[in-house]
């Protein structure tokens, strides 16, 4: 069950001196860029972020080893490298549901400015999602050798389909390998942040304005088109996901729940439910293994620390660079294998060196995530509240 023999490309040997190196990575990069750890109301939510993302990366390292190996880009034969893909994803969607559901229901008292909530999503999304467009059709361009393979009014179809969170081929480049195929995850979340406003309507008694339900309803459209045509498989468990966070925006509102979640021996049993889901259940039994996640997320969400991991400011700087650990890791997998070592290189390294490999990239991605966090991520967010007044001068809601 726990493969310890040194060493194999599912060997769980390197996952924690990873961990421990880039937790010393980032900070002395975030105190160099004056990236801050964030202080908010939810901290264990804010540094289980970071794990979050780096284990997707762990997980789409393994899978290279063996699509490099078999030409098979699918799940890889172990458990826990198996589940630190969608697991870490579905924990992702229940992040996102318990946040904005808890925005929703302190709106009952305080209200909530619609207008802010969508620009300060487009501007933590977007640009970051640009920057990695701009890299992507720049590999295109090189791969093919700035050459047309395809008509232009399919290679403006194809860019279109970029635009809109889908991953076609471009100009004959499977453009999905080359980012690991993370780009359907940001669709689903778009699906739910359309999907809030009537959320709002129907269970906390709010009132949206018809240009905001009218916006919603068009983005809803257009996203729930997006999956279906692009992301059907197993689209209806991905999106049960998010079930997990709205649940545990009320369960934690409940009286001494955050006492009960905080005791040590929540711990043990977050820990306890993370093996069953995860050492037990079969991979693809995705229902059982989602209410395992859920359950072990509501403890989180109440504020269970893991016995003060989730607190430490290394794991929260980490929780900051999430998205773009996230977003570029696959980019920089597939560079460094393609363009700076070589994919026939690679393939011929044993699973020791091809570890230490994985560990020095690592180390790359974290100090480039804390500069695209430093330079693209923070500016726009911190843009959303004038960018906010200037649109409702343009369009009052």
């Amino acid at each position: 069950m726990f493969n310890l023999t040194p060493m194999t490309p599912v060997s769980l040997l390197p996952i924690i001196p990873i961990l421990i190196l880039i937790g010393l990575v980032v900070l002395p990069v975030s105190r160099l860029l004056g990236i801050q750890a964030p202080q908010g109301k939810y901290r264990t939510i804010d540094g289980l972020r970071g794990y979050l993302a780096f284990f997707v990366f762990l997980h789409h390292s393994v899978v290279w080893y063996y699509f490099l190996h078999t030409g098979s880009w699918s799940f890889p034969p172990s458990a826990l490298y198996h589940h630190l893909g969608p697991g870490s994803v579905s924990f992702f969607f229940m992040i996102t549901a318990f946040l904005f559901f808890s925005k929703l229901m302190d709106a009952r008292e305080k209200g909530i400015d619609w207008s802010k909530l969508y620009i300060s999503r487009f501007l933590r999304i977007l640009p970051l999602y640009f920057f990695l467009l701009i890299l992507l059709f720049l590999i295109t361009g090189i791969v093919t050798g700035w050459k047309l393979n395809e008509s232009p009014s399919q290679l403006l179809r194809h860019i279109f389909g970029w635009l809109l969170f889908m991953e076609p081929n471009l100009n004959g480049v499977t453009l999905r390998l080359v980012i690991a195929g993370v780009i359907w995850s940001l669709a689903f979340e778009w699906l739910f942040y359309f999907s809030l406003p009537f959320w709002g309507l129907l269970l906390f008694r709010l009132k949206p304005s018809a240009m905001v339900l009218l916006f919603a309803a068009a983005g809803l459209a257009l996203f729930v088109w997006v999956i279906y045509s692009f992301y059907p498989v197993m689209a209806w468990q991905r999106m049960s996901a998010f079930i997990g966070g709205m649940l545990a925006a009320y369960v934690v509102k409940l009286p001494g729940f955050r006492e009960t979640a905080s005791h040590w021996s929540t711990t043990i049993f977050i820990i306890g439910l993370l093996y069953i889901a995860i050492f037990i259940i079969p991979p693809f039994n995705y229902p059982f293994s989602l209410l395992c996640f859920g359950a072990c997320f509501l403890g989180i969400a109440g504020g269970n620390t893991l016995f003060g991991l989730l607190t430490l400011k290394a794991s929260r700087l980490l929780g900051q660079i999430s998205y773009s650990i996230y977003l570029l890791h696959g980019l920089l997998l597939f560079s460094t294998y393609n363009f700076v070592i070589s994919f026939r290189v690679v393939q011929q390294l044993s699973p020791q060196n091809y570890w230490l490999m994985i560990t020095g990239i690592a180390v790359v991605l974290i100090i480039i995530c804390c500069i695209t966090y430093r330079f693209i991520e923070k500016p726009c967010l911190e843009a959303a509240d004038n960018a906010t007044k200037r649109i409702k001068q343009i369009i009052p809601t």
